[in-house]
């Protein structure tokens, strides 16, 4: 009796197992396209350029959230919400990771953070649009999170940055007058 119990729990993982992984991997399947992830190469020695990528694919998914949102005769509206959600979170997560990775090389990106930050104060009214769902309530409120982490990442960066480049720039002109000097006084 247990050996047949056993046997029949075993089938049951057995055959739960593939429906299982099947969802998994589509789950973490990378949001990007091929050729997105190729640009996104390309820009990597253009800090401003590959913040932009990001902060337009992330865009590209706000409205998608909002079309089917707005759609009253899509098919799996919930399901497909819920994958949109789902993209945002990792590419906010991506875009963030970029950013901090380039904030710290003192890359400029005082022009690009702007947007960023004007951007994601649109983003969540746009992740509050559809009504509340169990089917991507959870995923939404990940999304809302990722998204408030990359507007208050890219406002104190925003705000780091520019006193670091105006202290750069006081200390340029400083070495240039000093080395100004040291001419005026070797003539």
């Amino acid at each position: 009796m247990k050996r047949t119990a056993a046997i029949t729990g075993v089938c049951m993982v057995l055959a739960i197992l593939p429906a299982f992984t099947h969802s998994w991997s589509q789950s973490k399947k990378d949001p990007l396209t091929e050729q997105q992830i190729e640009a996104v190469r390309e820009a990597g020695d253009d800090p401003p350029q590959r913040i932009k990528l990001f902060v337009g694919y992330v865009d590209d998914r706000t409205t998608e959230i909002h079309r089917l949102n707005a759609d009253r005769g899509v098919q799996d509206k919930g399901v497909r919400i819920h994958n949109q959600l789902e993209e945002f979170t990792r590419l906010s997560d991506d875009l963030e990771d970029n950013m901090d990775n380039f904030n710290e090389q003192h890359a400029d990106l005082r022009k690009v953070l702007k947007v960023v930050v004007d951007k994601s104060a649109a983003w969540t009214t746009i992740l509050n649009e559809p009504a509340p769902s169990g089917q991507y309530d959870f995923v939404r409120k990940t999304a809302l999170d990722a998204n408030q982490s990359v507007h208050e990442a890219a406002t104190q960066m925003l705000d780091e940055q520019t006193k670091y480049f105006i202290e750069k720039k006081k200390e340029e002109k400083e070495q240039q007058k000093q080395l100004e000097q040291k001419e005026q006084e070797t003539r």
